[in-house]
């Protein structure tokens, strides 16, 4: 009874404490394409919106959501940006063309919002995926034809070059962050070793090797130190994240790949001279049910893992993400451009009718349209500082958004949030399993509609026990041209020319930012 009573007061602590902080909406008009939440944990949030093809909008708030400056700025690069630098109180983020090429570089002042642009070309072959501002340049992690390669560009002397390394191969940049103690930056590189069924010819190119790099380097580019996590029983790590233990420590989690198709998560202790600890997704999802496998299989097989950061907690080490992948549907219409021979009025003419047997012979084409990124489930895990699983929790989400974005986040209690059909959940495994459920509309999201009804989209991590989720809906309104409509009717209609005003439609998307708090 004891024990009962003591449940039942922790699980009215949490629904208590898990409650709705603020909501506030944000319109832009024009035609909107990303937006990017930026937490600066408790000195609020910055909100990029593109919100057309060649402007950028941006609003501050505080922990509040308290709007403390909004901007607009000429921007006509296509790409969001990966990564920023924050420093003395600025932001530093670059923006690219979807080609790379050109990189636009804003500097933004988060206390007035005054913002400073730059940019510069890159003409060697390069591919850019991380980088760092250092006072008056920045360097650049990527890859070229060869493998690993970093770009240094000073913004003062508009100068720049390209910085060759022997990591060769495939390789992709896990992270990329400057250590402000050291003066070094530490990145984790994932390296993919091809080779050739015919060496000779380079025919018949397959992965013989994967594997991890850990390194520290200067700001000049040079490695200082490396360090290469391999396979182990067959398992080939494919991505990593660092986690840094209060001890010291660096943790490695991520993902793992076999040559028989299983996945799953590893961990590595950067310090030990071990082998890559692993828990196939199997496992991972296994509770509070286990999948059938053909579920198993088909997510395995067809779904991407977007993996979270891990966070350190008490003794023990958060870790999850969720699973992805581009969704598409078929779409039928007539051909524009066929031409029916047996119609002697043409595809315009009085036969163009449902009824007509003209219509009815009609050629039409079918084409793939986009319908946004499939989110159905992912899981939140806990392990000790050696690495060993705890704990794990699958969560079920079922999204669908129009971006890649986490649709999940937890903190160092293990208190989680995430989108859930369009609405936003929070739990706290480690008091109960119930989730408590917020909704922007109570309307069912439909098919083609679900653009137009209010929606979550993404949740992060804020600070303290905060999430921050963001969510919208798009608005379309037809813009007359004519000042006085009704005169402009009544004029064209005396000259028996019977027609509508000229108009456009004009897109508005309204933003929704949640805060939250957990059940801590």
């Amino acid at each position: 009874m004891k024990l009962a009573l003591s449940f039942i007061f922790l699980l009215n602590v949490f629904f208590s404490q898990a409650q709705l902080q603020k909501n506030v909406e944000v319109e832009v008009v024009g035609r909107p394409s990303w937006q990017i939440i930026i937490p600066l944990e408790e000195n609020g949030l910055l909100l990029l919106v593109k919100s057309d093809i060649t402007k950028l909008h941006l609003f501050r708030f505080d922990t509040g959501l308290n709007q403390n400056w909004d901007k607009e700025i000429f921007l006509d690069a296509e790409r969001s940006p990966v990564a920023y630098t924050i420093a003395n109180d600025h932001i530093s983020l670059m923006f690219s063309e979807t080609s790379g090429m050109y990189y636009q570089i804003c500097r933004i002042d988060l206390s007035q919002g005054e913002i400073i642009q730059s940019g510069f070309e890159l003409r060697e072959y390069f591919v850019d995926q991380d980088y760092v501002f250092l006072d008056d340049k920045v360097l650049m992690a990527g890859s070229n034809e060869k493998g690993a390669a970093f770009y240094e560009y000073n913004i003062k002397y508009d100068t720049g070059k390209l910085i060759e390394k022997d990591i060769l191969g495939k390789v992709s940049v896990n992270l990329f962050e400057f250590l402000p103690e050291s003066k070094l930056v530490e990145g984790i590189w994932a390296v993919k070793a091809s080779g050739f069924s015919n060496e000779k010819k380079k025919k018949g190119e397959f992965i013989k090797d994967a594997y991890l790099i850990h390194a520290l380097i200067d700001t000049s580019g040079n490695i200082i130190s490396q360090k290469k996590i391999s396979q182990f029983g067959g398992n080939f790590p494919i991505e990593g994240k660092l986690v840094r233990l209060s001890d010291g420590r660096k943790m490695l989690m991520g993902l793992y790949q076999a040559a028989s198709g299983d996945k799953g998560v590893f961990t590595f202790d950067l310090q030990a001279d071990e082998h890559i600890k692993t828990y196939s997704f199997a496992t991972m999802l296994s509770n509070p049910t286990s999948l059938n496998a053909a579920d198993l299989q088909k997510l395995v097989s067809n779904f991407k893992f977007l993996s979270n950061d891990p966070v350190l907690g008490i003794d023990k080490i958060v870790f999850g993400g969720v699973f992805y992948r581009p969704e598409y549907t078929t779409v039928t219409e007539r051909d524009p451009n066929y031409y029916n021979p047996y119609d002697p009025y043409g595809s315009y003419g009085r036969y163009n009718n449902r009824y007509s047997p003209f219509y009815q012979n009609q050629r039409t084409q079918s084409r793939q349209v986009f319908r946004g990124y499939s989110y159905p489930t992912g899981f939140v895990a806990e392990f000790d500082l050696s690495g060993e699983l705890l704990i794990r929790n699958r969560i079920d989400i079922n999204q669908l958004s129009g971006q890649i974005q986490q649709t999940l986040a937890f903190n160092e209690t293990g208190a989680v949030s995430y989108c859930l059909k369009g609405d936003l959940a929070t739990n706290n495994f480690n008091i109960g399993t119930r989730p408590i459920l917020y909704k922007l509309a109570d309307d069912k999201i439909i098919g083609s509609k679900n653009n137009y009804i209010p929606s979550y989209q993404g949740v992060k991590y804020w600070y303290d026990n905060f999430f921050i989720a963001d969510g919208s809906r798009i608005k379309i309104e037809a813009i007359s041209v004519n000042d006085n409509k009704e005169q402009s009717v009544l004029a064209k209609k005396r000259k028996g020319k019977n027609k509508t005003p000229a108009s456009y439609s004009q897109v508005r998307k309204i933003i929704y930012l949640t805060k939250i708090s957990s059940g801590n």
